[in-house]
């Protein structure tokens, strides 16, 4: 019985439902898109969408716009910065080029600039649904534009609008699916929300209203595809606060920390609310290949949309009632001398009220010679559930490691100590690779770090002079040894002048300092690592400059087969348990005058003892600590007058 009821009541919807769509198709409500063609978009997948390679597409009609309105559009959407395809080419044939479906398919948003005979164009149409094609399947933008014409006029195809269409109608008469095709895109664009031409006047104040709109939008749409620093939000916000009240504001941090990515995010989310905006990137490397004056042309002719500007107007009054006259935001990309970062902001004196100047650099000393009155914000290390996320997505490509992987993860995860850097390029290149090459690759981690790692850590340690270099390799090998180095000890190590050097490191972004005991230098592990390394690469040198060893074959090749290679010995770590047989003799630590750190020792012993008689019969004038736990042999004490620097004695 209820099987009888539910039928009688399913026939009777059904029979509604043939009733009301045909009701409509009579005309007697406006036309809908039918529900079982391909532009139905509630019931359909979308898909994974095209890389893109223009922000906006402009389909218009050439008759009508070409050369005013869309025209006028057009460059002021590149003005504001927004890659924008415009087809200049006078169209020929029936149907578009597969080209120009392809530039639709990769374009951000698609503006459809309706005018009067618009629909006159059967490739004008056909453009329009593929466009609206797109935006079912990938889910692009869609702004209509109605230029001079009654959006209600396209819905139901009449007025003048209608009457190119009625023509069309005639011509294919005999193919009503390519019609109701072009109609149904008709109908559909006007449901878009998008710009009259009468509501806002005069034409100039329309287009920047659109472009403003576009460059909302195109922020939003960006977000999502900004890499480099997760939790981005949240460092976003903090910059904006700092620039309510500064108007130069330093984005600071090691190599790799993400300062590029983070100044990218604030350019994407603050330009729109800019008269005209300029990003400067890798200025460091640019003025290797230009000249500074070159660098500012350049960036004048991107702020005022002038290619006419030469060298000789950089510093002229004219332009510089030009740049008053605007609000600007100029964003400074790894900036790395100080004499070049005061240089470069001087112009915002030029710039009009409420403009901002954003500089990267790693050292902080270049961002106090930017200005007197500016703001930083230090990019810190990502904490390890962000770290571990933003790895996930480059190993794996989703949002957490596939399974029988999550230890290895975390080996890495912990090897990359919150950089970003380190965990993109290790996670692409471990994506895809089987578990005994993970294992493999960690091995290796834990040897050396890989090159594109070490290349843009060092650009920092090739920024110091030779005795700052010097320091910052004896803190590495002495912090990778497990000396707790504080400042007091800085200046017993060197001298009472140390502390410049130690400040020019910490603003370098190459050490820190303890949060809880602020005299305790920190060094970031990855960081340690490549001063490691640039030690190991300085033993094949062939230059007799100052040494650390703590490789138990680096030791034995310089005690067995480089006599000469010994005076150069500043420091050494040696584990007596990986070496069979090695004699040092008093001999050898003669010629060491530049030892500043001596450790021998034995890992994995259950009598901490040694063999150790006698300590020298000569003079170490850089000596500054001796441990002699476990000497049980030792029959005296040496003339500690030949080692004046000695401040402990164990």
């Amino acid at each position: 019985m209820l099987q009888k009821v539910l039928l009688i009541i399913l026939g009777v919807l059904i029979s509604k439902a043939i009733r009301l769509i045909s009701h409509w198709r009579n005309g007697n409500q406006p036309a809908a898109i039918d529900a079982s063609s391909e532009d139905d978009v509630i019931l359909t997948q979308m898909n994974s969408p095209p890389a893109t390679k223009y922000d906006v597409f402009l389909s218009f009609r050439g008759e009508d716009t070409r050369h005013n309105f869309a025209s006028y559009l057009c460059k002021g959407l590149q003005n504001a910065g927004i890659h924008t395809f415009m087809d200049h080419e006078l169209r020929k044939g029936e149907s578009i080029s597969p080209v120009l479906q392809r530039t639709i398919e990769e374009s951000e948003i698609s503006m459809i600039i309706f005018s009067q005979n618009y629909a006159s164009s059967t490739w004008c149409l056909d453009e329009l649904v593929h466009i609206l094609e797109c935006k079912r399947k990938f889910g692009r933008v869609v702004i209509p534009i109605f230029y001079n014409i009654d959006p209600s006029n396209i819905r139901k195809q009449n007025g003048n609008f209608g009457k190119g269409f009625h023509v069309l109608k005639q011509r294919f008469k005999g193919n009503q699916q390519k019609l109701q095709k072009w109609r149904n895109a008709l109908i559909q664009s006007t449901s878009f929300s998008g710009w009259d031409s009468h509501s806002t006047r005069p034409e100039f104040k329309l287009i920047e209203e659109i472009v403003k709109d576009i460059s909302r939008k195109l922020d939003y749409a960006s977000s999502s595809h900004l890499e480099g620093l997760i939790g981005i939000a949240r460092h976003v916000k903090n910059i904006r606060r700092l620039l309510t009240g500064a108007r130069i504001v330093g984005i600071w941090g090691m190599g790799g920390a993400g300062k590029t990515t983070l100044a990218k995010a604030i350019f994407q989310e603050l330009r729109a609310q800019f008269d005209t905006f300029s990003f400067i990137e890798n200025v460091k490397e640019q003025l290797k290949r230009i000249s500074l004056d070159e660098l500012q042309k350049n960036c004048l002719k991107e702020l005022l949309k002038d290619e006419g500007i030469s060298i000789y107007d950089i510093k002229s009054t004219f332009v510089k009632n030009r740049l008053q006259s605007k609000k600007i935001l100029l964003i400074l990309d790894d900036v790395d001398k100080s004499i070049v970062a005061a240089d470069l902001t001087k112009v915002l004196d030029w710039f009009g009220e409420g403009s901002r100047i954003i500089i990267t650099s790693r050292d902080m000393q270049v961002l106090k010679n930017a200005s007197a009155a500016f703001s930083t914000y230090h990019v810190p290390d990502l904490g390890f559930d962000n770290a571990f996320h933003l790895f996930s997505l480059k190993a794996f490509k989703q949002d957490e490691p596939s399974k029988g992987y999550m230890e290895l993860s975390k080996s890495v995860v912990k090897y990359c100590h919150g950089n970003p850097l380190a965990l993109v390029v290790l996670g692409c290149f471990l994506y895809g690779r089987g578990k005994e090459e993970w294992e493999s690759a960690l091995e290796k981690l834990n040897q050396a770090p890989p090159k594109d790692i070490v290349d843009v850590l060092k650009l920092s340690f090739d920024g110091l002079d030779d005795k700052q270099q010097e320091v910052f390799l004896d803190l590495a090998f002495l912090i990778k040894q497990g000396v707790d180095i504080s400042l007091n000890l800085t200046r017993q190590l060197y001298s009472s002048s140390m502390h410049i050097e130690i400040s020019t490191l910490r603003e370098k972004s190459l050490i820190s300092f303890d949060n809880n005991h602020n005299d305790l230098i920190e060094m970031h592990d990855l960081v340690r690592k490549m001063g490691l390394e640039i030690s190991s690469q300085q033993l094949f040198s062939g230059s007799k400059i100052p040494v650390r060893l703590w490789k138990h074959k680096d030791i034995y090749r310089f005690f067995n087969n480089d006599q000469q290679a010994i005076e150069a010995i500043r420091c050494m770590s040696l584990d007596a348990t990986k070496i069979e047989s090695m004699t040092l003799r008093a001999s050898h630590f003669r010629t060491m005058h530049y030892l500043m750190s001596l450790q021998v020792y034995k890992s994995h012993w259950e009598n901490p003892s040694n063999n150790i008689q006698q300590l020298w019969e000569q003079q170490f004038p850089n000596l500054k600590e001796i441990n002699l736990t476990g000497s049980k042999n030792l029959m005296a004490l040496p003339d500690m007058s030949q080692a004046p620097k000695v401040k402990s004695l164990h």
